[in-house]
């Protein structure tokens, strides 16, 4: 996926003496999995890869296997290989010995195709062959930041302080140290505000092309939670850990230019009839879209009808209650459905074939929602298993994304909700053990 020979890597390791890299790879959960090399090994061995169980790509996020994924029994538990991208070679800043690179997923001698990096990678060359822009992402995202408490977590923050000074001061501490690692990962931090709940932060990143962004965001996702761990503090991007606080999101913003040509915007300002098929592309695959957007049980109780976690299948012009909203100034177009706790390699590619589809087809979104969509446009699905029939039904998006990516996917979430349905919450005995 690179054009870089690993010259540059190869001199950083023997001159920052380095002792031991970490292979790097994104599972079908958006986690960081990894093996750790001795530096000498890794570099006699990276051109040809290592071995890495291929199981692994399709695990849930406590490593629970799944049945029907297409990489356990299917392939008899077998090895595929990681291979290293020397561009994303990165000297760990919180070691004095380590570095990592991210890699890509082989398996049989090719790239394996329910690999999110290679889905995205495979959806961004389809999508700029088709039409000839060159295409970019932003990404937001919502995460809680969390003090160690008696039997458990509370936000490091104690009520509601959006955008206010003194609480976003009083997290000092774990952004200055966030900043200082930022600059040696590569990750261009531009700004910090508390968000709506408590403990609540966002912290920005500069944009760039969609592979780029999408490992600049799994990138970030790991930094936030390694600087906390350093402070003494944890981080989550779990959509919903308090029922009564707000939800963490993910927007992700696409834009596409020929040169200074904003191909969103027409001549007076407004979305394009180029940027309408996109979105309406989005819209037309919203309900698969769901199923990555909104990845595990707890990210459905995001939803509220009555806040600004999207609830319908909806445009605005900069109204921040639809689905996807049309920023004012320049047009880019926001996806406001995922949540943060989303494989951002998906979300990328997911969002774009959506719209790609729509401008292939020249889908039209209709007008877009001013106010309150709740009764203007469809609602999105509301569990799961319906947000997984609609991804698996969804022949255009299975066809873009790729049958092994769906397949392996759904498989991975299906256990997921098999273990939730396993096990026996402190709700269900405080309902239940005295009143039946």
């Amino acid at each position: 996926m690179t054009g870089d020979d690993g010259t540059e890597m190869e001199r950083r390791i023997e001159s920052a003496d380095v002792d031991h890299v970490f292979v790097e790879f994104g599972d079908i959960n958006g986690l960081s999995r990894s093996k750790q090399i001795r530096a000498d090994y890794f570099l006699d061995n990276w051109r040809d890869g290592f071995p890495m169980n291929m199981l692994l790509l399709v695990q849930t996020p406590r490593s629970e296997v799944p049945t029907d994924s297409g990489f356990g029994s299917e392939i008899d538990y077998g090895d595929g290989t990681v291979h290293p991208d020397p561009s994303t070679f990165r000297l760990l800043p919180w070691r004095d010995d380590a570095a990592r690179v991210i890699c890509d997923l082989h398996y049989d001698g090719a790239p394996a195709a329910a690999a999110p990096r290679t889905v995205l990678d495979t959806v961004v060359s389809r999508l700029e062959d088709a039409f000839d822009y060159r295409w970019y992402l932003g990404s937001e995202l919502e995460f809680y930041l969390l003090n160690p408490a008696e039997g458990g977590y509370e936000p490091a923050t104690d009520h509601k302080h959006e955008c206010l000074t003194w609480a976003t001061e009083s997290v000092a501490p774990f952004y200055d140290r966030l900043t200082d690692y930022a600059d040696d990962y590569g990750v261009d931090l531009t700004s910090l505000q508390h968000e709506h709940g408590p403990g609540q932060l966002e912290v920005l990143f500069d944009y760039g092309r969609p592979l780029a962004q999408a490992d600049t965001t799994f990138d970030f996702k790991r930094l936030v939670k390694q600087t906390a761990r350093l402070v003494d503090q944890r981080a989550t991007f779990m959509a919903k850990p308090f029922g009564d606080c707000e939800g963490s999101g993910y927007h992700i913003h696409v834009s596409a230019f020929d040169g200074d040509e904003n191909a969103f915007a027409s001549d007076d300002g407004a979305l394009s009839t180029f940027g309408r098929q996109f979105v309406g592309g989005i819209l037309e695959h919203a309900d698969a879209l769901t199923a990555v957007g909104t990845p595990t049980l707890n990210a459905f109780k995001r939803f509220d009808p009555d806040g600004f976690a999207p609830y319908t299948a909806s445009w605005g012009a900069d109204n921040r209650m639809t689905g996807v909203r049309v920023p004012q100034g320049t047009p880019r177009i926001e996806n406001r459905m995922p949540s943060a706790g989303a494989n951002p390699y998906l979300v990328a590619a997911a969002t774009l074939a959506a719209g790609y589809d729509g401008l292939r087809r020249e889908l039209d979104p209709g007008d877009p929602i001013a106010g309150d969509p709740i009764g203007e446009a469809p609602r999105l699905p509301q569990s799961p298993g319906a947000a997984l029939r609609a991804l698996e039904t969804d022949a255009t998006l299975t066809e873009l994304l790729g049958e092994e990516l769906v397949r392996a996917y759904t498989a991975s979430k299906r256990r997921e909700l098999e273990s939730f349905r396993e096990t026996v919450t402190d709700w269900e005995r405080t309902q239940y053990v005295e009143t039946l």
